[in-house]
């Protein structure tokens, strides 16, 4: 039994029966219940409903996630009264615009990542105790440049232990699309990325199309993109092959690179990766932050990145328990200056110098 609902029982929803329709699909599109009132807020029953397109519900300040599976809900409504095509109808060629859309492959974003900072960085990220992170909210700024944004979506696997992960990526406005944990994972990531974006290339008015992988099975994707007026941009890690204590090889596939406009991620890694646990060198400079207000953070992690940004520093800390975090440093200038910051911002935090003594 299809799981969407007929185009004439739309057409008998009032404004109450709109907003009890998206409350029970609340989870299905992600949506939260500021959006659900906002259809209540614009009078939207279920004609108007059926007239959304993404672009419309992003423009009624719904976010992009939502947006999108709102809009692939309502054209599959609607395709229920569209006769299908006998013929092959010739596309009309469509004017080229200045929206970039992006599209993630995380798994690779993140294996290859890990390497290359842990390397840059000095860190043994290989250590169980260790962790390697991107902030995709910071990621998407980085690589959009100031540009206008179509879309994004991300594919990866379904997180073990809690969702933070995608939630914040949600929260971001990325489309999330996950693969539970297996040995075929990596090339369902690579076939749902490649459709998704095909369908992208084919349906909507030609601009920037960009991915962040590195594998040289997307080339035809990007080949695709130019023979219909796509401009391809790839952003990946680089690493250091010219160097000869570098124990990995390049991440990108040559391939891919000679084919699309690229750049490297690894010049802008500071304003969207950091590393969680402990100093395991003891040479570090160490910033203790305590308070109850920390578990009032949504995300812990997003919120010390966003202080480290602003310090221009990359982000080392290890969480002590839930309410005390060690900042790491290389140096005292650097320090102070991070001290200076939190007690500004933070003035319900207890800020500490710790020495390798203890406490300064």
């Amino acid at each position: 039994m299809s799981d969407v609902l007929s185009v004439k029982l739309f057409e008998t929803f009032d404004i109450v029966s709109i907003r009890k329709f998206l409350e029970l699909n609340k989870n299905r599109f992600s949506l939260n219940d500021l959006e659900i009132r906002k259809f209540e807020d614009n009078v939207i029953d279920g004609k108007v409903f059926l007239d959304y397109t993404e672009e419309k519900l992003v423009q009624d300040g719904i976010r992009r996630g939502p947006a999108h599976y709102i809009a692939e809900y309502i054209a599959r409504v609607n395709n229920q009264r569209q006769p299908v095509a006998t013929t092959a109808v010739a596309r009309s060629p469509k004017s080229p615009n200045n929206f970039v859309s992006i599209f993630i492959d995380n798994s690779s974003l993140i294996i290859e990542g890990s390497k290359v900072i842990g390397y840059l960085e000095g860190v043994n990220v290989s250590d169980h105790r260790i962790d390697f992170y991107v902030d995709h909210g910071l990621l998407l700024t980085t690589i959009l440049k100031g540009r206008n944004l179509n879309k994004v979506f991300i594919f990866g696997s379904v997180p073990l232990g809690n969702d933070t992960l995608w939630a914040q990526a949600r929260d971001h406005g990325f489309v999330v699309i996950t693969y539970p944990r297996n040995s075929n994972k990596e090339k369902k990531v690579d076939a749902k990325l490649i459709c998704t974006a095909m369908r992208t290339i084919f349906t909507e008015n030609p601009g920037t199309i960009l991915l962040v992988a590195d594998d040289s099975g997307y080339c035809p994707l990007i080949k695709v993109a130019h023979e219909e007026n796509w401009k391809a941009e790839t952003w990946f890690w680089y690493g250091s092959p010219d160097r000869e204590d570098y124990p990995f090889t390049t991440p990108m596939s040559k391939e891919l690179r000679n084919l699309s406009l690229c750049d490297s991620l690894d010049k802008y890694y500071k304003q969207f990766t950091y590393i969680t646990g402990p100093d395991l060198t003891n040479k570090k400079h160490i910033l203790e932050i305590r308070g109850s207000i920390i578990k009032d953070w949504r995300y812990k992690n997003e919120t010390l990145m966003k202080c480290f940004c602003t310090l221009k520093l990359f982000g080392r800390w290890h969480w002590v328990d839930d309410a005390v975090a060690h900042l790491y440093f290389e140096n005292q200038n650097q320090l102070g200056s991070a001290k200076l910051l939190f007690e500004r911002e933070y003035q319900d935090l207890w800020v500490t110098k710790i020495s390798k003594k203890g406490v300064v």
